[in-house]
């Protein structure tokens, strides 16, 4: 097979798997390596990059490239932003500096495709041909649902946000010859004229890694995990905790709850109390799974698909979710159940808990669902025909 050089950018450094964008492309670059030589462009606007992070991504590329964006490159950029009609997102993440540097790589380089990660990059694809954009998630109908949960006064800031990135998502389209995004229903919010053009690559979950594991003492009757800084799963996490458990606890007294993610929000950390436990980053998330009786998933905002979810049913956890995480997952109800108010899900819990009938079906199936749908070789085989 004919080995291209693939460059791809992305706006942080895919490691360690604390975030769904770095899950995504960590995943990509470790397959795509087996058939490309990759070389990797890294924006940094967070703390270094250190060296156990560089070694980790170094098996799988021929170069890497970390490339600094200053505070005050940020805070000017998001400021011109707002001039320049662009999203503020996309702004946060560009500089002037980072571009020529990029096209310096690019020069060097000479690579036959150039990859890059999320709207907030697209900018720096300017000069070459081979170009292929993830759009991962439609950003602005994201934006759009969460424009009720902000205060009134900083409504119109989040409506211009949203506005501006429906335009720059159908703007950017022509600069790139293929397009890719994790699910139909964020394809159908991409508005342009082609949109059904953009490829369908779902989010995968690694099944030699996440597993069923039953040796783990089940700790907890609730489980709930992901990056707990971001806005749907703190949502999600206080509808949990809030809205649904007080429903449970009438009938299940001693409902222990588990939440777990990296970078507890201060109103995550509040919900603390004698039933509910809150964890930060844990190093092997699966323990964390394998600790939860079943993993319950609120999301009422966010798009794509949660990884989440995909994780916990490959561990063989019965998981009850919402119809709007399901619109990008496809499972059935012999897989997944599905709730739509508190009362719902209290008592679609309180049947797995009860019924060991139901809970083992649910764990088999959804074991099966993932195994046959979301492996990450069959998904990336498809990513990966992208590059000829």
């Amino acid at each position: 097979m004919n080995r291209k050089k693939i460059i791809i950018i992305t706006s942080r450094f895919p490691f360690p798997l604390d975030k769904g964008d770095k899950l995504r492309i960590y995943y990509q670059i470790k397959y795509l390596s087996k058939h490309h030589n990759i070389y990797l462009i890294s924006l940094n606007t967070e703390n270094s990059i250190n060296t156990h992070q560089i070694k980790e991504l170094k098996k799988y590329c021929q170069e890497i490239f970390v490339i600094k964006i200053s505070l005050i490159s940020r805070i000017y950029n998001m400021l011109k932003s707002l001039m320049i009609q662009e999203p503020i997102q996309v702004g946060y993440f560009y500089s002037k500096k980072a571009h020529l540097k990029v096209d310096q790589i690019i020069k060097k380089i000479n690579p036959d495709w150039c990859y890059t990660q999320l709207i907030r990059t697209a900018k720096y694809i300017t000069k070459t041909e081979n170009n292929v954009i993830d759009y991962m998630d439609a950003f602005s109908k994201g934006i759009e649902r969460r424009i009720i949960d902000f205060p009134f006064f900083i409504q119109p800031i989040i409506k211009r946000e949203y506005r501006i990135t429906k335009e720059f998502e159908c703007r950017i389209f022509n600069n790139f010859k293929q397009h890719t995004i994790i699910t139909k229903n964020d394809q159908n919010h991409i508005v342009h004229d082609k949109n059904k053009s953009i490829n369908i690559i779902p989010n995968g979950v690694d099944t030699t890694y996440f597993y069923p594991n039953n040796e783990i003492e089940k700790k907890y009757d609730i489980v709930f995990v992901g990056n707990m800084s971001y806005p749907p799963n703190i949502k999600a996490a206080i509808y949990l905790c809030e809205k649904i458990v007080p429903i449970i606890k009438q009938k299940h007294a001693n409902c222990q709850v588990l939440i777990a993610g990296t970078n507890p929000h201060p109103k995550i950390q509040k919900l603390k109390s004698s039933n509910i436990t809150i964890s930060g980053w844990v190093e092997d998330i699966r323990e964390t799974y394998a600790s939860g009786k079943v993993f319950v998933a609120p999301m009422y905002i966010g798009t794509g698909l949660q990884n989440k979810l995909l994780e916990a049913m490959a561990m063989g956890i019965p998981c009850i979710t919402t119809e709007l995480a399901n619109k990008a997952l496809l499972a059935n109800e012999k897989q997944i159940k599905i709730a739509k108010t508190p009362l719902d899900f209290a008592n679609k819990f309180m049947e797995i808990l009860n019924n060991k009938t139901v809970a083992n079906n649910l764990q088999k199936e959804g074991l099966k669902f993932i195994e046959k749908k979301y492996d990450w070789k069959k998904i990336n085989d498809k990513l990966s025909k992208l590059f000829k």
